[in-house]
């Protein structure tokens, strides 16, 4: 064998080596490519299913949040309308005693002889409006016609110790939650 012959060899050797290196490193190159590509498919799923949460997350808290607002914003309405209809319950109980003249006579009466047995003395002292003196029939005690407001009496005891308040607006104040309650039940229920 000559030495051409063998330099020959010994390169077809040291080529086929090589290829052999070369393709074991291009093997190792794709198995590391396809194991690279599986992991950044799993990033990319996780990352698409964390996305996912977050966005089902963020839908639900602004659900949340807009039936919360909603419920405020109906809350404030009825309250709207509540005070709307007191106001109005006040304004019709202030126009009481003029529109319906015959009607506060015998609540004046009611009240203030109620009032009086409410306070056991011999005499009482009742407050009145200016021109209501002459609607009390019956009261013998001493009327004094300096009360200011819509209407009705304070019945006071001679020492003027104790009071029952029977004015329109302190059984307005006395059943205001009531009438409250009953108007919501009316209006909304």
């Amino acid at each position: 064998m000559g030495i051409d012959h063998l330099t020959a060899d010994i390169l077809a050797e040291a080529r086929k080596e090589a290829k052999a290196i070369t393709d074991a490193a291009e093997a190792e190159k794709k198995k590391a490519l396809d194991e690279e590509k599986q992991k950044v498919k799993k990033l990319l799923s996780a990352a698409e299913k964390e996305a996912d949460a977050f966005v089902a997350a963020q839908q639900r808290e602004r659900i949340a949040w807009a039936k919360l607002e909603a419920k405020k914003i109906e809350g404030e309405a009825r309250e709207s309308v509540i005070r709307d209809a007191m106001d109005s319950l006040y304004k019709n109980m202030a126009d009481f005693r003029k529109s319906k003249p015959e009607q506060y006579e015998k609540f004046l009466n009611e009240r203030v002889n109620a009032a009086t047995t409410e306070i056991v003395t011999k005499t009482h002292i009742a407050r009145v409006c200016k021109g209501d003196k002459k609607l009390l029939k019956g009261f013998g005690g001493t009327i004094r016609e300096d009360l200011t407001g819509m209407g009705g009496a304070i019945v006071l005891s001679p020492d003027e110790s104790v009071q029952v308040d029977c004015t329109l607006e302190g059984l307005f104040e006395e059943k205001r939650e009531f009438l409250r309650k009953k108007l919501y039940e009316r209006l909304f229920r």
